[in-house]
């Protein structure tokens, strides 16, 4: 797999939009660790990548943390040779480019862009499609951002929250 794969070849070539199992098909392991602050890390030790994700979180969320670390290893392994794994603790932060640019691969790799438009059809508001989606509505608006750009059109009632991702003892952990 080319290192900087997009989403949709990822999807293409494993026939799955499972962050887990393209982790699995890809031979990156996957740890699940009792922490207190961050949603997860990735590094990449001896060569062999790694992801690690809190255990604490919810399943949507540890999912979406799945997808957002299998982005920096992706697109960010530079970032991730030196001895310093890449924490997580703001992982939606979308100030920082890297970050943005791992919300965006987990954005594409986690909602279908034909389901959406199936949802904006039936004019669904935002939280019932990312509850439909099985994601949190702040990644659904990262995803309609970028479709947006992309030439779709679509009306955002308002920005994603850049540290909905920040805090662990928030309502962050569910949808």
């Amino acid at each position: 797999m080319n290192p900087e794969a997009s989403a949709a070849d990822l999807i293409r070539e494993y026939g799955t939009r499972d962050p887990f199992r393209i982790a699995f098909l890809m031979d990156i392991a996957v740890k699940f660790i009792d922490a207190k602050r961050q949603k997860g890390l990735c590094a990449v030790f001896d060569g062999y990548p790694f992801i690690f994700i809190n255990q604490n979180l919810s399943e949507e969320m540890q999912r979406m943390t799945c997808a957002h670390e299998l982005g920096h290893i992706l697109l960010h392994r530079e970032l991730l040779s030196g001895q310093v794994p890449l924490l997580e603790y703001e992982l939606f932060d979308i100030q920082n480019t890297a970050e943005y640019e791992a919300n965006v691969f987990a954005a594409e790799l986690l909602i279908d862009e034909a389901e959406l438009s199936e949802l904006i059809g039936q004019e669904a508001d935002l939280v019932a499609m990312a509850s439909s989606l099985n994601v949190n509505v702040n990644l659904l608006l990262i995803r309609l951002i970028e479709l947006r750009r992309a030439g779709r059109e679509f009306r955002l009632p308002f920005t994603p929250d850049r540290k909905f991702m920040g805090r662990i003892g928030d309502s962050a952990g569910s949808l």
